[in-house]
C-alpha cells in the first residue's frame, strides 16, 4: 500500500483490521489500521474521520500512541500509527494484581495523556484496558484517540467476558462497561466522561473486577446510572485509602462532582506515589495474584485490537440485544429531557458578550460586566468568572480578549462543562432601547429561558437590564427567598454611569490580558467618572498592592470600604478583605471574612485563593497549601494561584514540585512575573546560572516587572559575596521602577539595599540608602525595613523615631505590630548589649517568624537570625546553633536573601561556643565557598 509493505496481520476487531508494515521511505516498522468498510462508504463519516484523525495526529505525548498520517487504500481509510511491542492492559490485568506503585505510575501517565488531549479539545470516548497498551513495566500508551466518535456504525459481539465495542448507529459510541453516565443517557459529553472511564479502568486494575459489568447491556447501563460499586478496598485490602478516594471521585455519577480536569487526578496520584515511596516496604499482598483469564496470556503488538470477532450467530443475537438497548437508552433519554429547564446550584453559566446593535461603543463590555455583577451576587447561580473565561480562551489557543460570541462562546461553554450559556443583546429604535437575554443549552443550542425589556432612554438601560436579570434568575430556578436576600440593583451594586462602568470593564479585560500595570489607567478613569464607584476603588487597591505600591493600595482600599454599601454581598466580601489587608493590616480579621465568604459562596475560588495568600503572609505554610490547592481545584487555570502554589512549595522545601508546578502552568499558557520570580528562585537554588539569565532576559524592558527580577538578582549577587555587582543591579531596579512611575516600589528596592549593606557592615551606605528610600516614598513597608536597616547599622536614634511613627500610624497592623516592631526593638537591644531583652522582644514575633515578607516574595526570617545573635552574646552556643541551623534548613524561605549566606558565618561562631571545632570549620568553609560564588555541599546534621 503506497510506500508501505505489509508484513503480517496483527489483529482484527470492531475498530478494524491491523497489520504490521514497513515504511520503505523512512525504514521503520509501523502499524496500519484499516477502518471498517462502512466508514469509507459513508461520506459524512469519512469526512468526520479525516478531520478528527488529523486532530488526533497532532497529539505528541509519551503516553499516546502516535498517529503518523492518514491514508486511503481502494476507498478505505487507513491510519498509519506507531508500532509498539508489549501487551494490552486488558491482558496485563488478567495476569494478576499489580503492585500499587505500578498502578499509580500507569494512572499518572494515563491522566497526563488525557490532559494533553483535552487541552486540544480531543476526547477519547472509549477509554478501556483494550485501548491501553503496556509497552514495558510501568509504561502505558493510549490507543485510538478520537476514533470512538469517528466510527459509529461498527457492531461486534457483546460478550461480557470480552471488551464490548461500539454500539449500533444512533447510540453514543463507547464500550458499555466503561461508559460514563452521560454517555449512557445519550447526552453530549466532554472530557469529564473520559475521567469517569479512567476511574473504571483504575478500579479494574486495583481489584481485577469491573465496577459496573452485568449480564447484559441493559443491566450494565442501569448499574452505571444507579449502582454504587463495592469499595475497592473490600476486594483488595492492600489498596491505599487515598487511592480509593481518588477512584471514588472519578466515578461520581454527577460530572460536576467528578474531577474536572485530568491534571487534578494526575496531581493526586503523584502525591500518593511520593507518599508511598517514602514509606514503602515489600508487601506480600502486592505479590498475590488473581486467577488468570481463560484466554492465552501472550504478548501482543500495538495498535492491535486483540479481541476476535465472534461467530456469526452470536453476532446476530447481540445485534438484536443492541437494538433493545438502543430503545432503552432512547426511553431513558426521553424521560431525562422531560425535566424542567431550571438549573441547580451545581451548574455553571457562561456569559457571552453582548450583541451591541446600537452602534454606541458605550455598551461594549459594559452590559456584560453589569450582568456579571448582578448574577454573581446570587449564591445559587454559578457564573463562570472573567478569570476562568480568559484562562480557558488561552487553553483554546485564542487571545484572552477574544470576543465570546457565537461558536466561540458555545465551544468555551462545552469545554468548561457548563450547562447554559447566557447571551444578551441591545438594539435601539429611535430613543427606545430593547434589551434581550437568552439562556441556551450549551450542548444542543436550545433556548432554556428568554427575557426582553425596554428602556425609554440610555439612562434607563441599566434599570431595565436589572429587571430582566431578576426575572431570568427566577426562571433559572433560584428561590424567591434567595432573590430577596441577594437583590442589590445593578446601579447600586456597580455605578449609574455607563461611561464609568465601561472604563472599569475595559480595565478588567486588559488586566486578564496584560496585567495590573496596563489596567491601572482604566480603573483611574472609572473613579474619575464616578467618584463613588466602590468596585473600581477595590480594583485599584489590588493593582497597586501587586505592583508594590502599598500606600496607594491602602488609600484605595479604605475608600472602597467607605463605599461598601454600593456593592453586592459577594463584592462586599472582597472589599472588606482588601480593607483589612491593605488598609488596616488586620490579617486575622481578614481571615474571618474569608471564612464567611467561603461559607456563603463555596464555589468562589477567589475566597480560597486569597485566604491561601493571607496564610503565606502569616507564615502558616501548610494552611496556605491547603487553601491554595482548594482554589486550584475550583479554578486550575489561573496564573496567580499557580504562582502562589509554587512559592508555597518553595517555602516547604519541595523544590522539584515547584519546578513541576511552574512547567505545567506555562504549558497551559500561564505566565507572569510572579511565576518567573519563582522559576528564578528555583534556578538559584539549583545553581543553574543559565536559567536565571533566561528569566532576566524575559523581564527586560517590561515596565513594572523587570525591576522585580533585577532586585532579585541584586540579592543573588550579594548572597555570593559580590557586593559591587549587587549595588549595580539594585540601582538598575530602582531606575526601572522610577521610570515606570512606581516610586514606592523603587523605594523598596533601595531600602532592601540598605538592609543588605547593614548586614555586611557598611553602616554609612546603609544609612544613605535608607534615607534615600524614605525621601522617595515613606510607606508602611519602606519605613519598616528602613527602621530595621538603621537599627542594624547602629543608628538607634533614627530607628527608634521610625518605630514610634510606625506604632502610631499602624496600631492595628498585624505584621507591623507582631513582626517588624519586635524585630526592630530586638536589633536595638542587641546593639545596646542587652541580649536577654532582645530574646524577650522576639517572643511576640515567634508565631509569624516564618512569614513571607511581601513585597520581596521571600521570608527573611529575621526574628530567628536575631535570636541566634542574642544567644551568641549570652554565650549559649547550643541554642544559637539550633536557631542558625533552622534557617539553613529552611532554604526554601530564605532563598537568595543574603542572610542565607551570612548565617553560615554565625553558625560557625555558635559551634565554636559549643566547642565543636569540626563543625565550626565546616560552617566557616561553607561561608567561604558561598563567597566564591558557588553552593556549599550538603552536610549531615546531627
Amino acid at each position: 500500500m503506497s510506500h508501505y509493505r505489509v508484513l503480517k496481520e496483527l489483529g482484527i476487531g470492531g475498530m478494524g483490521v491491523v497489520y504490521e508494515a514497513e515504511d520503505s521511505r523512512l525504514g521503520r516498522r509501523v502499524a496500519l489500521k484499516f477502518l471498517p468498510e462502512n466508514v469509507g462508504q459513508d461520506q459524512k463519516a469519512l469526512q468526520r474521520f479525516e478531520r478528527e484523525a488529523r486532530a488526533a495526529s497532532s497529539l505528541n505525548h509519551p503516553s499516546i500512541c502516535v498517529i503518523h498520517e492518514v491514508e486511503e487504500h481502494n476507498g478505505q481509510p487507513v491510519i498509519v500509527m506507531e508500532l509498539l511491542e508489549g501487551e494490552s492492559l486488558k491482558e496485563r490485568i488478567r495476569k494478576g494484581r499489580m503492585a500499587n506503585h505500578e498502578l499509580l505510575d500507569l494512572g499518572i501517565q494515563m491522566s497526563d495523556a488525557l490532559e494533553a488531549a483535552h487541552i486540544k479539545g480531543i476526547i477519547h470516548r472509549d477509554i478501556k484496558p483494550g485501548n491501553i497498551f503496556v509497552v514495558s513495566p510501568g509504561r502505558a500508551k493510549i490507543l485510538d484517540f478520537g476514533l470512538a466518535k469517528m466510527i459509529s456504525a461498527a457492531v461486534v459481539a457483546d460478550d461480557m467476558s470480552e471488551d464490548e465495542s461500539l454500539t449500533a448507529e444512533g447510540v453514543i459510541p463507547g464500550t458499555t462497561p466503561y461508559m460514563s453516565p452521560e454517555q449512557v443517557r445519550g447526552e453530549e459529553i466532554d472530557g469529564r466522561s473520559d475521567l469517569f472511564s479512567l476511574g473504571v479502568v483504575l478500579y479494574e486494575i486495583a481489584t481485577g473486577q469491573r465496577p459496573f459489568a452485568r449480564k447484559n447491556r441493559v443491566l450494565t447501563h442501569d448499574a452505571i446510572l444507579n449502582a454504587r460499586p463495592a469499595p475497592p478496598s473490600t476486594l483488595n485490602p492492600a489498596l491505599p485509602t487515598e487511592l480509593e478516594r481518588i477512584i471514588d471521585r472519578c466515578l461520581e455519577k454527577d460530572r460536576n462532582l467528578r474531577y474536572q480536569h485530568a491534571s487534578e487526578i494526575r496531581t493526586d496520584l503523584q502525591r500518593l506515589r511520593r507518599e508511598l515511596d517514602s514509606q514503602r516496604t515489600p508487601n506480600a499482598a502486592e505479590r498475590t495474584v488473581f486467577p488468570t483469564g481463560s484466554g492465552p496470556d501472550r504478548p501482543g503488538v500495538a495498535g492491535t485490537l486483540p479481541d476476535r470477532i465472534a461467530p456469526r450467530w452470536k453476532s446476530k443475537f447481540m445485534i438484536a440485544v443492541g437494538i433493545v438497548a438502543a430503545i432503552v437508552v432512547a426511553v431513558v433519554e426521553f424521560l431525562h429531557t422531560r425535566r424542567a429547564t431550571a438549573l441547580t446550584e451545581k451548574d455553571t453559566i457562561v456569559l457571552a458578550d453582548f450583541d451591541n446593535k446600537t452602534g454606541d461603543p458605550v455598551f461594549d463590555d459594559t452590559l456584560k460586566q453589569a450582568l456579571a455583577v448582578d448574577l454573581g451576587q446570587s449564591p445559587f447561580l454559578n457564573v463562570l468568572s472573567d478569570r476562568k473565561v480568559s484562562a480557558m480562551l488561552r487553553l483554546m489557543g485564542r487571545s484572552p480578549d477574544q470576543a465570546v460570541t457565537g461558536e466561540v462562546a458555545r465551544e468555551l461553554c462545552q469545554r468548561v462543562g457548563s450547562k447554559a450559556m447566557l447571551a444578551g443583546s441591545i438594539s435601539n429604535l429611535e430613543k427606545e432601547y430593547i434589551i434581550g437575554l437568552n439562556a441556551v443549552n450549551c450542548s444542543t443550542g436550545d433556548t432554556l429561558v428568554a427575557e426582553h425589556a425596554r428602556a425609554s432612554g440610555k439612562g434607563e438601560v441599566l434599570k431595565s437590564l436589572d429587571s430582566s436579570a431578576s426575572a431570568m434568575r427566577a426562571k433559572l430556578g433560584e428561590s424567591l427567598a434567595s432573590m430577596q436576600k441577594f437583590a442589590k440593583p445593578i446601579e447600586e451594586a456597580t455605578t449609574s454611569s455607563l461611561e464609568a462602568l465601561k472604563a472599569y470593564s475595559m480595565g478588567r479585560r486588559v488586566y486578564y490580558e496584560k496585567g495590573n500595570a496596563a489596567a491601572l489607567p482604566y480603573y483611574l478613569r472609572a473613579v474619575e467618572l464616578d467618584p463613588n464607584f466602590a468596585l473600581a476603588y477595590r480594583a485599584l487597591a489590588a493593582a497597586y498592592f501587586n505592583l508594590g505600591d502599598a500606600t496607594r493600595a491602602s488609600e484605595n482600599a479604605k475608600r472602597a470600604f467607605q463605599l461598601r454599601e454600593r456593592a453586592s454581598d459577594r463584592e462586599r466580601y472582597a472589599i472588606d478583605t482588601s480593607y483589612y489587608s491593605f488598609g488596616t493590616g488586620e490579617l486575622e480579621k481578614e481571615n474571618q471574612v474569608y471564612e464567611l465568604w467561603k461559607e456563603s459562596y463555596p464555589q468562589d475560588y477567589l475566597a480560597f485563593a486569597n485566604l491561601g495568600d493571607n496564610y503565606m503572609k502569616l507564615g502558616r505554610w501548610e494552611n496556605a497549601l491547603r487553601e491554595t490547592q482548594d482554589s486550584i481545584r475550583l479554578e486550575p487555570n489561573l496564573s496567580q494561584t499557580q504562582a502562589n502554589l509554587a512559592w508555597i512549595q518553595l517555602a516547604l522545601n519541595r523544590i522539584d514540585e515547584t519546578g513541576t508546578t511552574i512547567q505545567q502552568a506555562r504549558a497551559h499558557n500561564m505566565d507572569d512575573y510572579f511565576l518567573r520570580l519563582a522559576l528564578y528562585q528555583v534556578a538559584v537554588l539549583k545553581g543553574d546560572k543559565e536559567a536565571t539569565q533566561q528569566q532576566l532576559a524575559w523581564a527586560a524592558g517590561r515596565p513594572r516587572e523587570e525591576d522585580w527580577l533585577l532586585s532579585a538578582q541584586s540579592d543573588t549577587e550579594a548572597y555570593f559575596g559580590r557586593l559591587g555587582r549587587a549595588r549595580e543591579f539594585s540601582q538598575r531596579a530602582i531606575d526601572s521602577a522610577r521610570n515606570a512611575d512606581a516610586k514606592e516600589t523603587a523605594a523598596l528596592w533601595q531600602v532592601n539595599a540598605a538592609l543588605r549593606e547593614a548586614e555586611f557592615g557598611n553602616a554609612s551606605s546603609a544609612r544613605d540608602d535608607a534615607a534615600a528610600a524614605l525621601a522617595l516614598a515613606p510607606g508602611r513597608h519602606v519605613r519598616s525595613v528602613a527602621a530595621l536597616a538603621l537599627a542594624r547599622a547602629g543608628d538607634t536614634a533614627r530607628a527608634e523615631k521610625l518605630t514610634e511613627s510606625l506604632n502610631e500610624d499602624f496600631p492595628q497592623d498585624t505584621i507591623v505590630q507582631e513582626y517588624w516592631l519586635p524585630s526592630i526593638h530586638a536589633a536595638i537591644e542587641i546593639n545596646g548589649k542587652n541580649p536577654a531583652r532582645a530574646v524577650e522582644d522576639l517572643q511576640k514575633a515567634s508565631p509569624y517568624e516564618l512569614r513571607q515578607c511581601e513585597p520581596f516574595q521571600l521570608g527573611m526570617l529575621y526574628p530567628i537570625y536575631l535570636r541566634g545573635q542574642a544567644y551568641l552574646l549570652t554565650r549559649q552556643g547550643k541554642e544559637a546553633v539550633a536557631e542558625f541551623q533552622g534557617m539553613i534548613d529552611r532554604r526554601g524561605i530564605v532563598l537568595n536573601f543574603p542572610l542565607g549566606s551570612l548565617v553560615r558565618l554565625q553558625l560557625g561562631r555558635a559551634y565554636v561556643l559549643s566547642k565543636d571545632t569540626t563543625r565550626a570549620k565546616a560552617a566557616y568553609q561553607d561561608f567561604l565557598t558561598l563567597s566564591q560564588g558557588t553552593q556549599p555541599r550538603k552536610r549531615p546534621v546531627s
